[in-house]
């Protein structure tokens, strides 16, 4: 077979190949944009609705670090009537302070977990801080904190997650839950008179 010829035969293959994998990629677009616009999903909501600090101790500069152990209560509302979740991985990170350079005191791993439609899942989770480092300043802010008997932290949620419809299950998103302040009192009492904090939740591919 002349030169031309086979490279003709090998063009034609790879423009097969090609086309064959764009068909996929927009069946595949196709596939989770019906399933949105038949199901239209309501946005998730979660709370934290109970905290709790205990052991809580902060060394001095210059080696400051925080010892403490966050009880946390958090409710994931799923309040959509066909739609189900399941949670792959969930983890829960407490900061001191908000914005991304907020120093992370705590986290904690909750296990996966499938919710179904129209259900309100109760989370309980322990966040423990074993000599987490914290900057001077930072160290000064939780032992005046320590001494006015309360913490204002920033909980996030972090999972990843797939929605289910009977047997048809869509591909993972990652979700996002930002609850902020939530204010902890220090004195066993104080969990009583907490003060349930809503929770900003995005949810991207």
């Amino acid at each position: 077979m002349p030169a031309t010829g086979r490279r003709s035969r090998r063009v034609a293959v790879l423009r097969c190949i090609i086309a064959a994998l764009v068909v996929t990629v927009l069946l595949a677009g196709l596939a989770v944009l019906v399933f949105w616009l038949v199901v239209r999903p309501k946005p998730i909501e979660y709370t934290v609705t109970g905290a709790l600090v205990k052991h809580f101790n902060i060394t001095a500069p210059p080696t400051a670090a925080l010892n403490a152990t966050f009880y946390l209560t958090l409710a994931a509302d799923n309040p959509n009537r066909r739609v189900s979740m399941r949670y792959e991985s969930l983890e829960l990170y407490v900061h001191y302070g908000e914005g991304e350079g907020a120093p992370q005191l705590a986290v904690a791993d909750v296990p996966g977990f499938h919710q179904p439609s129209r259900n309100e899942t109760r989370l309980e989770v322990r966040a423990v801080a074993r000599a987490a480092p914290v900057a001077d300043r930072a160290a000064r802010e939780l032992e005046h904190d320590r001494a006015a008997g309360q913490v204002a932290v920033e909980v996030r949620v972090s999972a990843r997650v797939f929605f289910e419809v009977g047997r048809v299950r869509s591909r993972h998103y990652d979700m996002r839950a930002v609850c902020s302040p939530v204010v902890i009192g220090l004195s066993p009492k104080s969990a009583r008179s907490f003060r349930s904090v809503p929770c900003d939740v995005a949810i991207s591919s």
